[in-house]
């Protein structure tokens, strides 16, 4: 499936797929759970490992360039690589830096890493991640 790579408002669904039932006990458990690259299907992170980042789990974001991104906020992401030097320069959170977030398979870029003082996360774009299982 070809993924565009940059995106406008109109062209999120009214509810990702990879966003439904997020808060259902039984993802983890039932063996699903798992966000995947969407390109090559390399375990990403976890649905378990979503955070919130300033009030949300999910932030819809615009770059320097007009492109909208929607970016949702992990703990962890083992599936990727990070690429880059750390950099404040149009940072979507305030008092983070960040670099590439790279699939560890096949090198699609997924999202960003973020530092801050004394903590850190993975903003990955949602419409480049497929939950397991579907």
């Amino acid at each position: 499936m070809d993924v565009p790579a940059y995106f406008r408002e109109s062209d999120f669904p009214a509810q990702s797929p990879v966003l439904a039932d997020l808060d259902s006990p039984e993802l983890d458990e039932s063996g699903r759970g798992a966000l995947l690259c969407r390109t090559c299907g390399q375990p990403v992170t976890r649905i378990r490992d979503r955070i919130s980042v300033g009030g949300k789990h999910v932030h819809a974001l615009f770059n320097p360039a007009g492109i909208l991104f929607e970016v949702g906020c992990f703990a962890v992401a083992p599936g990727c690589r990070f690429e880059g030097e750390f950099t404040h320069d149009f940072s979507w959170f305030a008092g983070y830096a960040w670099r590439y977030a790279m699939c560890r398979r096949c090198a699609v870029h997924l999202g960003w890493e973020y530092r801050g003082a004394g903590d850190g996360f993975t903003g990955l774009i949602m419409a480049f991640l497929r939950e397991s299982g579907s």
